[in-house]
């Protein structure tokens, strides 16, 4: 089988496949951003593949699927990857949060803002609804930030505790109807408290990867030390466990291919919603964040979202 996608994946090890992976050089110029080759053995039936998209890039990931069989054939299955792909349906959403608010409004019909809506998140029925109000909830299957659509003919509202997944609906709904030759009248309210809120998100799993990360650079080193001295019980025990857990820690860093990367990317991507929705553009302010990130303290990063003035 061979996997290519036009958009930015990591494709996530699953345990129990017994395929082969290799990866060719592509160029993303020309719309190729994946090219992966997995062989099977000569007993498989099943294979399981796992990815992980990032929110806001959006395309096609194909898979071409070659069996055992004669004479040879192959067979292509096409997945969209939405720009919110990330989020799942969910019955109810916690209104005790901070929310930002997305308004549009326009000339478009119930089925037109349906089909928008279905375009960038999953889990939305094909069919527009028939009533004339319609609601739907989503939560951040990463993050469990929330989103809750509502909408009808002529307006949209939407509400996320994420400034980020506000900025990729406005992005992409104001594409959609631009392509529609569609004129929206689009308001927005941000509320700041939701940026604190979604860094405190964040916070625990940042944490979780900058600890493996720098467990995992020191494993090299250490058993190093290991071979030259024969006794080690002169380290310090939390030197003694990344010894003695070496194996454990490798296999969860290779589990999650750019983990660390991904979630710097959310913050950057946080940090520089906030200001464009306050017409500012911070995008040279970002080789600082990256500094505050790899000596990362909550506290100081807090303080540069909140004092950066673009």
């Amino acid at each position: 089988m061979v996997d290519q996608s036009d958009v930015p994946i990591d494709i996530l090890d699953v345990e129990k496949n017994s395929a082969v992976v290799s990866y060719s050089t592509v160029d993303s110029d020309s719309g190729n951003f994946l090219l992966a080759t997995y062989r099977c053995q000569a007993n498989t039936t099943r294979l399981e593949v796992k990815i992980r998209s990032i929110e806001g890039q959006y395309g096609t990931l194909q898979a071409y699927v070659t069996p055992r069989v004669q004479p040879k054939v192959c067979q292509v299955k096409q997945y969209s990857i939405k720009p919110l792909s990330l989020h799942q349906r969910v019955h109810l959403i916690d209104y005790g949060r901070p929310m930002n608010t997305l308004k549009l409004a326009g000339p478009f019909s119930m089925a037109e803002i349906h089909s928008w809506i279905k375009f960038c998140l999953p889990d939305v029925p094909e069919k527009p609804p028939t009533t004339d109000v319609s609601t739907l909830f989503f939560a951040s299957t990463f993050l469990n930030t929330q989103l809750e659509c509502v909408y009808k003919k002529g307006e949209g509202t939407f509400r996320s505790d994420n400034i980020s997944t506000i900025s990729i609906l406005k992005d992409v709904l104001t594409k959609e109807a631009t392509r529609k030759k569609i004129n929206l009248n689009i308001s927005f309210d941000l509320v700041e408290e939701t940026v604190p809120y979604v860094l405190n998100l964040i916070h625990p799993k940042l944490e979780v990867q900058l600890l493996l990360a720098k467990k995992v650079q020191l494993i090299d080193a250490l058993k190093e030390l290991q071979v030259h001295e024969n006794d080690v019980s002169f380290l310090a025990p939390e030197y003694r466990h990344i010894l003695d857990d070496s194996e454990t820690l490798m296999a969860d860093y290779k589990k999650q291919p750019c983990h660390l990367e991904r979630i710097y990317g959310m913050i950057t991507d946080l940090f520089i919603d906030k200001f464009k929705f306050k017409g500012t553009n911070v995008k040279t302010k970002v080789p600082v964040l990256m500094e505050i990130l790899d000596n990362y303290d909550p506290e100081m990063l807090h303080s540069f979202f909140e004092t950066c003035n673009g």
